[in-house]
């Protein structure tokens, strides 16, 4: 199996989780999904996508994923964001969002 052909079997099989979760009206979260993943791989019968199976949910399920560390700045940042006044949601980027030389236009 070439990696398009895996490519495509991952996102058919992410498809089928996901799908499967929105039909439970259950919430659409990192942990659900690898759940998710985790019983269709204990219920499927194909070596071959059970083994892919596998494979995703180790990387998803890994702290390294995209996933995870999005997950993890997004709790850093509110957290952050909590000391502040709570009716402040802005939160700059770089600095405190003054310009240095107010003249200056660009």
């Amino acid at each position: 199996m070439n990696s398009s052909d895996t490519d495509l079997l991952i996102d058919k099989l992410l498809g089928e989780a996901v799908l499967s979760l929105l039909k439970e009206r259950g919430p659409i979260t990192t942990d659900a999904l690898v759940q998710r993943l985790r019983d269709m791989k204990a219920h499927e019968q194909d070596p071959r996508r059970r083994e892919t199976l596998a494979m995703v949910i180790a990387e998803i399920g890994d702290n390294n994923h995209p996933f995870k560390r999005r997950r993890a700045a997004q709790g850093r940042h509110e957290r952050e964001g909590s000391l502040k006044n709570k009716r402040d949601n802005v939160v700059p980027l770089f600095g405190e969002g003054k310009p240095s030389d107010p003249k200056k236009i660009h």
